[in-house]
């Protein structure tokens, strides 16, 4: 497939970039929601309630989305956004490997350090996962939304087959030295992708008009209020519990 003229916004290179930039974000984050965890329970012999309420809190601070996603709009910048959220998320990652390491020792005191870990991971996915995908769709054109969300879910998906394989031969024979190289190697490249990736993409979307943006409370009653909006979240809800299960 190629770039034509007469199709606006994101060529498919710039599509391949975002999709790059979505791989990192699932990157550090399979690492933290299934190694980390696993990690917890049969390395440490800890209780499997501990793992699940780190991840819970992770997901939990996803109901922040639209927050992030309004407070880029208002930005009208959402490179910063992106970085931004990247760096938390990076940080986040290596803490939670060296907390796990901490847990060994001290129970409490890595417990504390994972609860804030897992606390910079939740926002920093939510923060650069929202602007990012709230960059796609303002910079791609309509006939191609389908086929460019399609290719940056996918190139999601291989980011967590590849850090899965590579994790398992890193970290054998396991040691917490190990781990810790592992997350903090995974995270620098990842960061690093995606400054990289991201480097002048905002500026080939076309340019959004002006407008008045409403306090996010307002935004949020309004989309709330809209029919078709409200069943399509009640849809996510109902599909994520399922995919959760």
């Amino acid at each position: 497939m190629t770039d034509t003229a007469e199709t606006p916004g994101f060529g498919w290179f710039a599509i391949a970039r975002i999709g790059l930039i979505q791989a990192a974000i699932g990157a550090i984050v399979v690492l933290t929601t299934s190694t980390l965890n696993r990690v917890m329970v049969i390395e440490l012999s800890l209780a499997a309630s501990i793992p699940g309420v780190l991840v819970g809190l992770h997901y939990a601070l996803q109901m922040l989305r639209p927050r992030w996603g309004h407070g880029a709009d208002l930005s009208r910048r959402r490179t910063p956004w992106i970085i931004g959220g990247m760096g938390l998320l990076a940080a986040g990652g290596v803490l939670a490997a060296v907390a796990t390491d901490v847990m060994g020792g001290q129970l409490a005191a890595g417990i504390a350090l994972a609860v804030l870990a897992f606390v910079m991971i939740g926002i920093g996915v939510g923060a650069s996962g929202t602007t990012l995908l709230t960059l796609l769709a303002d910079g791609v054109s309509p006939e191609r939304r389908p086929a460019a969300a399609a290719t940056v879910w996918i190139m999601m998906i291989a980011g967590f087959i590849a850090t899965t394989v590579v994790a398992s031969i890193a970290i054998s024979p396991f040691s917490f030295a190990r781990l810790i190289g592992l997350s903090a190697g995974v995270s620098i490249v990842a960061f690093l992708v995606t400054v990289l990736a991201v480097r002048g993409l905002e500026n080939q979307a076309p340019p959004r008009p002006a407008e008045q943006r409403a306090p996010f409370a307002q935004a949020l009653r309004t989309v709330w209020a809209d029919g078709t909006a409200r069943r399509f979240a009640i849809f996510i809800l109902v599909s994520m519990l399922a995919y959760s299960a």
